[in-house]
């Protein structure tokens, strides 16, 4: 490494920056990555393909790119480390919110049945009058304004927010689980009804649209042959996070 250095000269503030830039980088990789001799390899890599850089002020920028393709490059290799033969069944991840959501489930059954009360109530016979008899138009709604708005409002609404909680229940993940064999994952979500509330399917039908790591507070899930998405809310647990990152990843 001495002889290298040696013979291609590199000026002494080139020098300084490019250390701070591979401290910076190398530092943030060994909390990812705990395997210092893997780690130490590509910094040795790194050195020496950077020597057969012109000097200048794009050398910097060239080495930063070159260091993190290769940890880049390290990491995905690291994937082949992970073993999916597991020999019993693995949680991946959880989100244990049980009482939200079974508050949340009887809020959204008391929205249905409080705005069909509301409708019942504020249904009037007369609303029909405007089809079966000559009244004029601005009579009819002076007679029937409040009652009317009432009814129309409250037939949509109570549907409306019901089914939209019921698919926010439908569709949260509650465990995914890497059964044995490593072949296929069960997903189990906060669906209203038990029995709908689990599925086993093949690992390749299911593709996530963005890392655990990125920004946002929920990870889209499609399954395949299902419309809409299904949500993994990363204030939940990801018990084996590498595992994780390779088979839905």
């Amino acid at each position: 490494m001495l002889g290298i250095i040696l013979k291609h000269s590199i000026t002494i503030k080139t020098s300084l920056a490019e250390v701070r830039s591979i401290y910076r980088i190398t530092q943030k990789y060994f909390i990812c990555d705990k395997d210092l001799f893997s780690a130490a390899t590509i910094i040795r890599t790194f050195l020496t393909r950077c020597s057969r850089f012109p000097h200048g002020t794009t050398q910097q920028i060239k080495s930063n790119k070159l260091l993190q393709n290769l940890l880049v490059q390290r990491r995905q290799m690291s994937q082949f480390d992970v073993n999916m033969n597991v020999k019993n069944n693995v949680i991946l991840y959880k989100f244990e919110r049980n009482t939200y959501f079974r508050n949340l489930k009887i809020f959204a059954i008391g929205q249905l049945l409080g705005w069909s009360v509301v409708a019942f109530y504020t249904y009037r016979p007369s609303f029909w009058d405007i089809f079966n008899t000559d009244i004029k138009f601005k009579e009819f709604l002076k007679n029937n304004m409040i009652c009317l708005t009432m009814f129309i409002f409250s037939s949509f609404a109570g549907p409306f927010m019901s089914l939209f909680l019921y698919a926010t229940c439908a569709r949260s993940i509650k465990y995914i689980i890497l059964n044995k064999g490593g072949k296929t994952i069960s997903i189990v979500t906060y669906h209203l009804l038990k029995k709908k509330s689990s599925m086993s399917l093949p690992v390749e039908m299911v593709k996530l649209f963005s890392h655990r790591t990125s920004s946002g507070s929920c990870i889209p899930l499609k399954i395949k042959n299902k419309r809409f998405y299904y949500l993994i809310d990363k204030s939940g647990t990801f018990v084996n996070p590498k595992l994780f990152d390779y088979t839905l990843g």
